[in-house]
């Protein structure tokens, strides 16, 4: 009875760190790339409260648990989290998506685990926790990759707090749990000509209507065997200036590609690139792609899912998520899953002003980051 009390007491303590450390990352957010202040505010909360090892990994770090045991019989298991914050169309930015409560978790996480090796408790394999910064434009991850290099991993795991899902409720599937998307940008070039003499010119106008238009063909799923859900967002246009006595002869046209399955964004990639380049040519314009913000489909391991289930009493989730997550660069290099936690059936949505990631979330998420040891 006195080990529970004391137990409860030391979860108390941690529970209330991370809180202070949480606020103290809400406050001064960084958009994606320029994440200094979150980070050494998180190394240094590490540095205080653990005795880790910590090491550049990518733009962020990592901290490792060494297990004391003289033989491991089983490779290292990581845990990420992500610190930077979403960034305002005015300027600036705010942490709108919850990275801050995510890091703090983690560092939770650390603390938990910090303590049970003072207690004489062995994980019995090291434990990596893996701190990257820009996942919001899926900048971040793939640098952080080179964490397999330096270190033996057998699997990775990674959570997201769920709004609109029951609180502190586990939510995993085997296959895709978030779709990959990436952002589109087609350039059309013509030649300029006066106003009063259109013929004179080459216009890019026909050539992104008909595009715009063809739209819903491409997303066909019978017609082009799409594996699962497949969806092209026109984001904008952009053609010509408000100069009356001038014939438009530049375009920009700017799609979000979003696909279950990464086949699948590969493959509409590449009907609507074959189909602006066929018009381009046929109205003799020129054509410039550019790829933006691409985040592969997080594609969980089956074993991994089943084991996040049953260690956390967790819920299957029915439907991947259409936002996209940029943890997929992981599981490409050893077997992981990601999971969400429920933020609360009325909690304010993901990238809405009022979002704020929820301090009660903070010790049960990293409580059941724990159960996968």
């Amino acid at each position: 009875m006195k080990q529970t009390e004391e137990w409860n007491s030391t979860k108390s303590r941690i529970e209330i760190q991370i809180k202070e450390l949480r606020h103290q990352l809400h406050i001064c957010p960084e958009i994606s790339g320029q994440e200094r202040k979150s980070r050494s505010a998180i190394k240094r909360f590490l540095e205080e409260n653990t005795h880790f090892e910590l090491h550049d990994c990518g733009a962020g770090f990592y901290a490792a648990c060494r297990s004391s045991a003289p033989e491991q019989e089983k490779k290292g298991i990581a845990f990420r989290a992500d610190y930077d914050a979403l960034a305002l169309p005015e300027g600036g930015a705010a942490h709108l998506c919850g990275h801050d409560g995510h890091a703090a978790a983690l560092c939770g996480v650390a603390l938990l685990l910090e303590q049970a090796k003072g207690e004489g408790r062995d994980p019995g394999r090291d434990v990596l926790f893996l701190f990257q910064p820009a996942e919001e434009t899926g900048a971040g991850a793939a640098p952080c990759c080179e964490l397999f290099d330096k270190e033996d991993i057998e699997e990775i795991y990674g959570a997201h707090n769920l709004p609109g899902f029951a609180f502190g409720e586990i939510y995993t599937k085997e296959g895709t749990f978030a779709c990959g998307s990436e952002g589109l940008t087609l350039r059309f070039t013509g030649k300029p000509t006066h106003a009063a003499y259109p013929e004179l010119g080459v216009s890019p106008a026909p050539a992104v209507g008909q595009l715009l238009t063809e739209i819903p063909a491409f997303l066909d799923k019978k017609e082009h065997g799409y594996g699962g859900m497949a969806l092209c967002t026109v984001i904008g246009v952009q053609m010509g200036e408000k100069a009356f006595g001038a014939a438009a002869m530049k375009a920009e046209v700017w799609l979000t590609l979003r696909a279950e399955r990464g086949a699948d964004l590969e493959k509409l990639r590449q009907i609507i690139l074959t189909r602006a380049e066929e018009l381009a040519a046929q109205d003799s314009l020129t054509l410039e792609a550019e790829e933006q913000d691409v985040f592969p489909a997080t594609e969980n391991d089956k074993t991994s899912a089943e084991k996040v289930l049953k260690a956390c009493g967790g819920r299957i989730l029915q439907e991947p998520m259409r936002w996209s997550e940029d943890f997929g660069h992981y599981l490409k290099h050893c077997r992981g899953a990601f999971f969400g936690i429920g933020a609360g059936a009325d909690h304010p949505g993901l990238h809405t002003e009022t979002y704020e990631y929820p301090d009660g979330l903070l010790l049960r998420t990293a409580e059941n980051f724990l159960k996968l040891l």
